[in-house]
């Protein structure tokens, strides 16, 4: 038998708004906010650099808990290209993060995120949140070509 949080949801009228939400528990270390913006669904994934895969509400939970008790984390998105439809959206970003540990020393750095959001009868919900650090500054790509191959 799986155990599941169960937290209170917002509804979130747009992707966006709801990336919005995800930011702000972030910077403020809310695990109760964090989790309001994950899906219902069992199969929610969040990727992080240097740490364990995190699948399902227990896993995802104590991974962002376990972050929130490293220290204070300020993110700042230096660049964004998006894929909205009615009911998917693809959120692929350049964000800044400065961390401020406990014992008060600063680190920041550069990550390449990917969020999947996916619109639900309760509004926009995060499904997919990757992230992977940028070794480089580079800003995302303005213009993507139109075909692939």
């Amino acid at each position: 038998m799986s155990r599941r949080l169960k937290a209170p949801k917002s509804l979130f009228g747009s992707a966006s708004e709801l990336e919005a939400a995800f930011y702000a528990a972030l910077s403020q270390g809310d695990i109760e906010a964090m989790m309001k913006v994950w899906s219902d669904d069992e199969e929610i994934i969040c990727i992080l650099p240097n740490l364990p895969y995190a699948q399902g509400h227990i896993a995802v939970h104590d991974l962002w808990e376990n972050l929130f008790n490293i220290g204070q984390f300020k993110a700042h998105i230096l660049a964004t290209h998006t894929f909205d439809n009615l009911l998917t959206a693809v959120h692929t970003l350049l964000v800044h993060i400065q961390l401020t540990t406990r014992s008060g020393e600063t680190q920041a750095f550069n990550l390449h995120t990917t969020q999947v959001y996916l619109k639900s009868e309760q509004g926009w919900r995060m499904s997919v949140y990757h992230a992977t650090v940028a070794l480089d500054n580079n800003k995302l790509t303005d213009v993507l070509p139109s075909l692939l191959h």
